[in-house]
């Protein structure tokens, strides 16, 4: 590689490490919600909030921040600027999760540490997303929901660790927790799952020349209903149910256009995780306690374990077996993921994300569907 020239080598470790590092965020967060359900329909419980960053800023983000490094180049047409920097956003982001967790549930004063370093990290990725953002040869729609999602992953960490640090220091505000929620949970997951899902849909079921119109008027709907939201308007949530008719919309228009006519597990669980954002959407202003459950542990729990399914196993057969394609005999794509293994963690994430609200026990549910997913990933790797 010659210093100064941007490459399309993506080394798997930044991605896996992501992956792999946010699926023992993961499995901690499902620990969590087991063993302390009293925790779950408090906001500000100590151990609420340790589990909400596990799964939301360990799991969520870090799969986000894994898979995008390997999608910016597939979006944007243009090599990833830097892709070892991967490395030292990985070790801040990680470090700064484990220490915002233990902080949350046992020393406090590692908060605003935690907060800091995990700040540190998305800096450095948004720069180097900005860097890549201008390789790009030309632009579209795909490429402004990105540019967006990693606006709002550092707002989001921005204003969480205002939080933080108004805590310490006396100037506490209760809104700013809501605007933090947004920021994070509508900003970041609702814009990269049926923004950026938009994209990595048309590729599963290998649907060509999509009209994107439709995510631009998307993209418009979902950044106004956030606003009008945080401002108490009435309109924003009238706005974020129109974004979710568009979604529906769309990924109807690229189901009925796709050429693969199967919908393999990742399309299976992205509609599964659609449902789950529906319910979310309804439950919103009557109980958003009941919504944020949906919204995390359905609607991002579902789409991203069932994204992985696909992602990992592409990766892993790309950088392992793809040189040797034709010369030996390798495994199919299709043959590196146990399937069984994948439909029962979903069935049983499903299960328990609708029924937590309800049930306190259902916690045990979804961290009985989050062991075979693991299982189900370590097992494409081992291939």
């Amino acid at each position: 590689m010659l210093a100064g020239v941007p490459t399309r080598v993506i080394p798997l470790a930044i991605p896996a490490g992501f992956i792999f590092l946010g699926e023992g965020f993961f499995l901690l967060s499902g620990l969590v919600l087991a063993f302390h359900p009293e925790a779950v329909p408090l906001p500000r419980h100590p151990l609420g909030l340790a589990g909400a960053h596990l799964f939301l800023l360990g799991f969520g983000v870090g799969v986000l921040l894994g898979a995008m490094h390997q999608l910016l180049p597939v979006v944007l047409e243009a090599p990833l600027y830097r892709p070892r920097w991967g490395y030292p956003v990985m070790a801040l982001w990680a470090l700064g999760v484990a220490l915002l967790a233990l902080g949350f549930a046992q020393a406090p004063p590692l908060v605003p540490l935690g907060g800091i370093l995990v700040l540190l990290s998305l800096f450095l990725f948004a720069y180097h997303a900005y860097r890549t953002f201008r390789l790009a040869p030309r632009w579209n729609r795909v490429a402004t929901a990105l540019a967006w999602v990693v606006f709002y992953l550092v707002l989001a960490s921005l204003l969480g660790l205002l939080q933080a640090l108004s805590l310490r220091y006396g100037f506490y505000d209760p809104e700013r927790l809501s605007w933090h929620l947004l920021a994070g949970l509508g900003g970041v997951f609702l814009l990269s799952i049926l923004g950026v899902g938009y994209k990595l849909l048309s590729m599963f079921t290998l649907t060509h020349d999509v009209d994107e119109r439709v995510l631009g008027l998307f993209l418009w709907a979902a950044n106004l209903g956030l606003l009008g939201v945080a401002l108490g308007e009435r309109l924003g949530y009238v706005l974020l149910l129109l974004a979710y008719a568009l979604a529906l919309y769309d990924t109807g228009r690229i189901l009925k256009n796709r050429m693969k006519k199967a919908l393999d597990i990742g399309v299976r669980h992205y509609l599964g995780g659609l449902c789950f954002l529906g319910l979310s959407l309804l439950a919103l202003p009557f109980n958003p306690i009941w919504a944020a459950l949906w919204f995390a542990l359905g609607f991002v729990g579902l789409v991203v374990t069932g994204m992985l399914y696909k992602i990992l196993p592409f990766l892993v057969w790309t950088h392992r077996y793809a040189p040797r394609a034709g010369k030996e005999k390798v495994p199919l794509l299709k043959e590196m993921l146990p399937e069984g293994a994948g439909y029962g963690a979903g069935a049983l994430l499903a299960l328990g994300a609708l029924l937590l609200p309800f049930l306190p026990w259902a916690g045990w549910i979804y961290l009985a569907g989050a062991l075979p997913h693991v299982y189900a990933l370590w097992e494409v790797m081992r291939r």
